[in-house]
């Protein structure tokens, strides 16, 4: 996917609101809201994959006759699954975050206290997770963050210090002031809307406020980074933005924003959101 970095994943094509992906030797086709436009890929190269996702009728109607590959990229290995809702355990447009977080945490000479919200399977977790690290994994779904742990083992991490927390973020980061607790780094990539603990819900119009509020108070006297993605229409470079230059500790460094974008060698490439976010300059 990026030059001279280990990774099995191929976006082969995207158009008519799908996507066509290739992990290892399997192909995956699967709904994409965003791809409103024509497919690169003739009719016969699409009809060629192992798993499909069918949005009417709301499940995987072809499966592979295998179990599915890991994804692998760089020395981390992820198992993928064809879960309820069309997803398979992966967002693989997070890569160029994964990069940039990678150099931040190899060139950072102190050991980094780092919250992953909204963590998933553990991506992010996982890949700014060494013997000198501190990660909190936060997520509201017990069966994501178990999911999260398994992929920890594969990879070799069990021993690292990561902390697992099965909550809502806003009830678990209100704790967390009210401790005096404090992350050198925060990684927040929110849904547009997701349900939480105990019949709570997110809405990211609603609730993205209140969770840079806190943020601002949990981030240290000197942090190293922080990021902040949404895939939310109605979210734009301008207001994410804006969600920053509101945290009072980020004096000394850099902001920039970006589209993240699954790119293809052949086929269409696949706009899946928005990004910000903030390093310490050295």
């Amino acid at each position: 996917m990026i030059d001279l970095v280990k990774c099995n994943y191929t976006l082969l094509d995207c158009g008519n609101f799908e996507k066509l992906e290739q992990v290892g030797e399997v192909i995956i086709r699967r709904p994409a809201p965003k791809a409103a436009w024509r497919q690169k890929f003739d009719l016969d190269k699409w009809q060629h994959y192992h798993a499909k996702f069918d949005p009417l009728q709301n499940k995987w109607i072809t499966y592979p006759n295998e179990k599915l590959p890991y994804f692998e990229f760089k020395d981390f290995t992820f198992e993928l699954r064809l879960s309820p809702n069309g997803q398979i355990g992966i967002f693989p447009e997070q890569l160029t975050n994964w990069l940039w977080l990678t150099d931040i945490v190899n060139k950072t000479s102190r050991p980094l206290n780092i919250l992953n919200g909204f963590a998933y399977t553990g991506a992010s977790t996982l890949i700014t997770s060494t013997a000198e690290t501190n990660i909190t994994h936060i997520d509201a779904s017990s069966s994501s963050v178990n999911w999260a742990k398994h992929n920890c083992q594969l990879s070799g991490l069990k021993n690292n210090n990561i902390r697992w927390i099965i909550d809502d973020i806003i009830s678990f980061l209100s704790r967390e002031v009210r401790r005096g607790s404090v992350y050198d780094g925060i990684i927040l990539d929110p849904p547009a809307f997701g349900h939480g603990k105990k019949g709570t819900t997110w809405k990211i119009g609603r609730d993205l406020p209140k969770l840079m509020e806190l943020v601002d108070k949990l981030l240290s006297n000197d942090p190293e980074f922080i990021i902040l993605s949404c895939h939310d229409k109605d979210f734009g470079h301008r207001e994410l933005r804006n969600e920053l230059t509101k945290l009072h500790n980020l004096k000394n460094g850099k902001i920039e924003t970006f589209d993240l974008t699954i790119k293809s060698e052949s086929g269409n490439n696949l706009p899946a959101g928005k990004c910000v976010r903030w390093k310490k300059l050295n």
